[in-house]
């Protein structure tokens, strides 16, 4: 889930779910999609079923989701590795003083292009 609505390659946001935390706090989700990112040997891969959250100031990712979408975890060293359904490495992310996961990620923005027809003499 993240806040961030530009980094929607696509958002249905006629989606809308409450996501209780741990502490019983609720937020709201406003919409549902995908969220292309850009991976370290260069490939592009498509998070689906990503929650839109206005003001969520940290992206969450689940790991109970991940479990059921195929993926396998290891946590040694301080540091947790995600492996495909193939057992490729795809995420790796160090132990923060928070004890949390902290990931970077370089999310792919879209883009429209317009092209315009000025002569047809190239017919």
């Amino acid at each position: 889930m993240t806040g961030k609505k530009s980094w929607f390659s696509e958002l249905d946001d006629s989606v809308n779910r409450k996501i209780r935390f741990a502490d019983n706090s609720i937020v709201c989700a406003a919409g549902i999609g995908k969220v292309l990112i850009h991976r370290k040997e260069g490939k592009k891969a498509c998070n689906t079923n990503v929650l839109y959250v206005p003001n969520m100031r940290s992206n969450l990712i689940s790991i109970g989701q991940l479990l059921q979408k195929g993926y396998t975890m290891k946590v040694e060293a301080q540091t947790m590795k995600v492996f495909d359904s193939k057992n490729r490495l795809i995420l790796k992310a160090p132990l923060s003083k928070q004890r949390t996961f902290k990931i970077n990620i370089s999310v792919i923005k879209d883009k429209c292009l317009l092209s315009e027809v000025k002569s047809e003499n190239w017919l």
